[in-house]
Parts: C-alpha cells; structure tokens; sequence
C-alpha cells in the first residue's frame, strides 16, 4: 500500500506494498519532534491507513507513540508502535524521505492479522 498525502488534494491510494508515504499538512518540519508527532497523529488517525489494513473491520488504531528519529536527514528512520481497537500492537518503521515528507511502514503486524 503507498499513500501520498498532499495537503491540497484529496491522497490517491495504490496497491502495491504495505508502506505509506505522508506529507506534512503544516509544511516543513523544524525539528525531529515535528516528525514524531505528525508520525503518531497519522497513524491514529488516517482513513486511508486504516482502510488499508483494517479492510473488512471497524478497528482503528487507538494509540501511537514513535521515537524522536535521530536528526531531519534524508533516510533518517525512526520506530513506531501502534495498539489497535482489538488490543493488538503493530511496529513501523518511519523513514524521513524529505525535510516534510516520511514513509510509514509496517515493520511487523500482530499474529493473524
């Protein structure tokens, strides 16, 4: 799954793998928090993310928390766990692909899901 998120259009969504690709809404990003935080909101609440890995539920993610990445640079990746509505917690890894842009992928997903 690759999802581009602009702030000015509605995101296109393709099947292709289980990465997702977010923009920042507010621009670029000034400190590593920026992402962490933009991170944690995203995968909380992103439609489209929980479509495409909730496809036939109602579940949604509950709760995020990421670490601060290292630095802003490019290919800078940072961990994230996520609990869904069912209890179960997933790991991504964010990857910072622009000074506004990063890549949210899923590192590993609960048994069964």
């Amino acid at each position: 799954m690759r999802r581009r998120h602009r702030p000015s259009n509605r995101p296109l969504v393709a099947v292709a793998t289980i990465a997702v690709l977010a923009t920042g809404l507010a621009g670029c990003f000034t400190t590593t928090a920026d992402f962490r935080d933009d991170a944690e909101t995203f995968i909380e609440g992103d439609d489209d993310l929980r479509e495409a890995l909730f496809p036939d539920s109602d579940a949604t993610f509950t709760s995020a928390s990421c670490a601060d990445p290292v630095n802003q640079e490019v290919g800078t990746t940072f961990p994230c766990t996520a609990t869904d509505s069912n209890g179960d917690v997933w790991e991504f890894e964010i990857e910072i692909t622009s000074s506004s842009e990063y890549e949210v992928n899923v590192a590993r997903r609960p048994d069964g899901a």
